[in-house]
């Protein structure tokens, strides 16, 4: 969401992105990272916001930048990041739920559990001078006419949610609410955005974000579950019908 788009990594997600690299990899002191280029395109990002992650890596100590050699592994300090914990945990979490048989619900409760807890710290901990990527965030959802069927505006929203997570200040559940909301997020899709659908979630978004600026904890703790309430039940209408039996008769040999 650098730079207000989303999906965009920042120099500092980049650094990160490497520490967990180099946790993940198993990298020792002294061992080469992969080049700038194939950095980039295994982060999806241009090659100068690798060098000036890069760059603030070694400012943190746990990179070297050596010219004609390339960056290289300075010490294991990494691993006392926060931020690369959580990369880390996101990376071993995810592929354990992308292999386990994972039941919708227990899914849906748990995120429920994760997101009020993060909306109402980040109600606690915010300034009103950090809410401007959120703020950013909402403006081009409801910048999406609501006639119009728009895959952006999917993004947007877990784009929304993941906001609120870096603005309560707990990486690893923020990054716990991203492995769950892209397991969740295809079952969300089948049922259709529609116009009204689209009006409520803007409204929804918005009470949420002016109980952030008002720094009301429970005030957004209570919108948050009725935003995610609103989801579920739309689930579990979705469950109650049964599923189409209707099938197209095979047409009969008359000859």
């Amino acid at each position: 969401m650098a730079n207000g788009t989303t999906g965009a990594l920042d120099t500092a997600d980049v650094v990160d992105q490497l520490g967990a690299l180099i946790m993940n990899e198993g990298l020792q002191p002294g061992d080469r990272l992969p080049s700038i280029r194939e950095l980039a395109i295994r982060f999806g990002v241009k090659a100068g916001t690798v060098r000036d992650a890069l760059l603030d890596a070694q400012g943190k100590g746990f990179v070297r930048v050596l010219p004609r050699v390339g960056a290289i592994v300075q010490s294991e300090s990494v691993t006392s990041s926060p931020n690369a914990l959580a990369a880390s945990f996101e990376h071993s979490y995810g592929q354990w739920v992308q292999q386990s048989d994972q039941n919708l619900f227990h899914l849906l409760d748990t995120r429920e559990v994760l997101e009020l807890t993060l909306v109402a710290r980040a109600a606690q901990r915010r300034e009103l001078s950090e809410l401007f990527r959120l703020r950013k965030i909402l403006a081009d959802m409801a910048a999406i006419p609501l006639e119009v069927e728009s895959a952006e505006y999917a993004e947007l929203d877990v784009a929304f949610h993941l906001e609120i997570g870096r603005l309560s200040g707990n990486a690893v559940m923020t990054s716990l609410l991203k492995i769950l909301l892209l397991e969740i997020r295809p079952h969300l899709d089948k049922i259709r955005w529609s116009q009204n659908r689209r009006a409520d979630a803007n409204e929804s978004h918005a009470r949420i974000y002016s109980a952030l600026a008002a720094g009301d904890p429970e005030a957004a703790e209570h919108e948050m579950r009725q935003h995610i309430r609103t989801a579920y039940n739309s689930l579990l209408d979705e469950m109650r019908k049964p599923p189409s039996m209707l099938q197209q008769r095979p047409e009969e040999n008359c000859s």
